[in-house]
């Protein structure tokens, strides 16, 4: 009898320690019905923010109604149809082809859409890839969030505003090959997107994290079944196609016998940008 009722005043202590917390801590000590009523909503509005990682601020509410073709026009790979093959020390061309790891700098309302697109682009056999997750805290900023590593692909989300763009990558260059690949999110058109747009954009921007340039820039034509195909309809090229696969074998299970300089540009700042073709031994094509 005496255990049974230390029992229960130790119950009651804990359970009364526990609604205190709740009062103070997570509804703001309210005072009458108003503001109980009050800090329950604010406790599920900053439950559902810490769901899905970020609060993006302003946003826009749909896609619906909006030409998805024109989101291509700011694309800095459009024009290029060329492949830009990483450094070799990262290809192993007799043991897989590209070994390569993707930093996952995003929230968590694109975990699915990441680990999609990481298994889809796994099924090449040129390509072997492993992922590693960054702890990301909802107080960086973009750019903190979407820092390169040098030989390694970042992929991140953040608001980067009314850009023209859904997706976007950047590939650092040395001499010829790419040394490290950010892949962006752009959350002000993608936050309340469908998942078809968001998968897509997700592959797209992945696979140029691979250096594999468009298969077709016209997103009014026929789909060709691949996410590095320009579109204004996603739903059938979310996946990577047969010849995204084809061009990397092309490129990381061949053997680089030489290159050719197909185009070179000096820019305004006085920087220059070259195009490079690699011949791949195996069939002398140029990629």
């Amino acid at each position: 009898m005496g255990k049974g009722i230390i029992g229960g005043i130790t119950s009651a202590l804990v359970l009364g320690g526990v609604g205190y917390a709740i009062w103070y801590f997570v509804l703001g000590k309210p005072k009458n019905t108003d503001e109980l009523i009050d800090g329950v909503g604010n406790a599920v509005g900053n439950t559902k923010d810490a769901v899905a990682g970020f609060d993006f601020g302003d946003v826009l509410d749909t896609l619906e109604g909006m030409d998805w073709g024109q989101f291509f026009d700011q694309d800095p790979w459009g024009g290029n149809g060329t492949v830009t093959p990483w450094n070799e020390k990262y290809i192993e061309r007799d043991n897989g082809g590209l070994h390569l790891t993707l930093v996952n700098s995003l929230s968590a309302n694109w975990q699915t859409e990441f680990e999609t697109a990481v298994a889809d682009w796994s099924e090449s056999d040129a390509l072997v890839l492993t992922t590693e997750s960054l702890p990301v805290d909802d107080a960086w900023d973009n750019e903190r969030k979407c820092a390169k590593q040098e030989g390694k692909m970042v992929v991140c989300n953040g608001n980067f505003g009314d850009t023209g763009w859904v997706g976007i990558n950047y590939n650092e260059i040395m001499g010829t090959r790419v040394i490290s690949s950010v892949a962006q999110m752009n959350e002000y058109y993608l936050n309340n997107a469908n998942f078809e747009h968001r998968r897509f954009t997700m592959c797209h921007e992945i696979g140029h994290g691979f250096g594999l340039p468009h298969t077709d820039e016209n997103p009014y034509n026929k789909n060709l079944g691949n996410c590095l195909d320009y579109t204004d309809d996603p739903s059938t090229n979310l996946l990577p196609g047969d010849v995204n696969m084809e061009k990397l074998r092309e490129v990381y299970l061949g053997q680089a016998t030489g290159k050719r300089l197909l185009r070179r540009v000096e820019n305004d700042d006085g920087s220059v940008t070259e195009t490079i073709g690699w011949v791949i031994n195996e069939d002398k094509k140029e990629v």
